[in-house]
């Protein structure tokens, strides 16, 4: 029983990872989605703009993932980083596992937003399976974990259906 309840878990806890999985994006014709090698750096201070950047992207809730059939990528990302704050209950608790000892960074930028289905499905050819929201505005934060690892996410902000292109080319 023990080793069914083991098997269960670890099973369980890799569902939810294929947002980083290697080869992902054959299916949908198109590249893979960002993975981070590291979230460890910097150790101290604000991440760079371009450490924001991965980090958005390979954030397991706001960033490059599969879901409802469709995968999420972005592209043409562009991030600024803004003045560190302390933590607050107020805004911060709903994030899970966030350090509340270190600093808080406001994070705001733009992307193109493709949304890929695999080639075939809903009608949509090979070549021309996917939305693009251009010049995406997001905002969020970035904060050190309990584990000290670096998280950076957000949401979009604005009208969802302004800029977008159907039928258009994955990226690679």
């Amino acid at each position: 029983m023990r080793r069914f309840v083991s098997a269960v878990l670890t099973i369980a806890g890799t569902i939810g990872l294929s947002y980083g999985q290697t080869g992902l994006g054959a299916k949908y014709d198109t590249r893979d989605p960002f993975t981070c090698k590291s979230k460890k750096e910097p150790a101290k201070g604000a991440p760079s703009a371009s450490q924001v950047k991965d980090y958005v992207r390979c954030n397991s809730i706001s960033g490059e993932k599969t879901g409802g059939g469709y995968l999420s990528l972005f592209e043409n990302a562009q991030f600024e980083i803004g003045k560190s704050r302390p933590f607050s209950s107020w805004y911060d608790a709903g994030s899970t596992a966030i350090d509340n000892s270190e600093p808080v960074y406001p994070i705001r930028g733009t992307f193109d937003l493709y949304s890929c289905r695999p080639p075939g499905s809903m009608g949509s050819p090979a070549g021309a399976n996917c939305t693009r929201r251009k010049a995406t505005e997001f905002t969020g934060t970035c904060f050190k974990t309990t584990f000290g690892d670096w998280s950076c996410q957000g949401h979009t902000v604005g009208d969802g259906f302004a800029g977008v292109e159907t039928n258009i080319a994955p990226p690679k």
